[in-house]
């Protein structure tokens, strides 16, 4: 493997080779690439679960625009009605236990 250049790094940054260590084992090499490759299914792993969520608001984001579309085109038809003792419920529900 290449030197890593590390003169650009932020001071804050950790020392990424102590200084008592000059060379590693072959062995702490396989260690290593068995911890990369750990990591890299982790990452994987992570990005599945991370693009089924996004899917699913995705498709949540496409139903609720569905609902709306349809609640749009019944009131611009005058076909929407509202049930007024829903509506009388919800607002003395807010009033007595406001969110």
């Amino acid at each position: 493997m290449g030197q890593i250049n590390t003169t650009n790094l932020p001071e804050y940054a950790p020392d990424p080779l102590p200084a008592n260590i000059t060379q590693r084992s072959n062995s702490e090499t396989v260690n290593t690439a068995v911890a990369l490759e750990t990591f890299e299914a982790q990452d994987e792993f992570q990005f599945t679960k991370l693009s089924g969520v996004l899917n699913s608001f995705k498709r949540g984001a496409a139903a609720m625009r569905n609902q709306a579309a349809q609640v749009m085109g019944a009131v611009r038809g005058g076909t929407y009605q509202v049930d007024s003792l829903l509506v009388s419920r919800s607002i003395v529900g807010d009033c007595l236990f406001p969110r």
